[in-house]
Formats: structure tokens, sequence, C-alpha cells
């Protein structure tokens, strides 16, 4: 890359399992305070901050529930596994809950 050549913006310190990964059997969640963290197996509801992003990592299914304030869609209920990753809003959320499993 030159000097002068722009990098987009969402790749610009955008959060990655793959940088920092976390065991098999677990997910890595980011939150919109800047910090994350690698969740075992179980149900664990962040308030520290919303969750903004989920990674399951290899031998796990991750579901994720996102309360939010918008009328038509107070629910988002997203699926992952191994290896997958989903980015969430943090301005509309009021609650979330995310489960960890083994697959």
């Amino acid at each position: 890359m030159t000097a002068g050549a722009l990098v987009p913006a969402a790749l610009v310190g955008a959060p990655s399992a793959m940088a920092d990964p976390c065991p098999n059997g677990t997910a890595r969640v980011f939150l919109g305070n800047s910090t994350n963290s690698c969740q075992g197996a179980g149900s664990v509801s962040y308030t520290d901050g919303p969750v903004s992003k989920v990674c399951s990592m290899a031998g796990t299914d991750v579901t994720v529930e996102i309360r939010t304030n918008i009328k038509k869609r107070p629910l988002r209920t997203q699926e992952l596994t191994n290896g997958q990753c989903a980015s969430f809003d943090i301005k509309t959320q009021i609650g979330n809950t995310v489960t960890v499993t083994a697959n």
C-alpha cells in the first residue's frame, strides 16, 4: 500500500475474531464500549455496553438475541456457528443475551 492510499473506514479498527481468537467451543463478544471477551458455554446478558459484534469459534453454536427500541422489530435473533460473525446496531439496542453451546 502506498503512503497516500486510502484505507476503507470499515477496515480500520474493525474487530476480527481471527486476529485474536478465542478457544474452540467459545464465542468472542465485542461490546460497544470497545471491550471484548471470550464467552464459554451458557447465556450471558451484557450490561457494560451493547453488543456490537459476536463471532463463534470452531465447535460452537451461538444464539444472539438483541432487544431494540424499534417498534416494528423489537427482537433480533441471530444464529452463528463454526467461525461465523455478525454485527449489531448499538444505537437502537436496549438489551441482549448471548448463548453459547458446543456442537
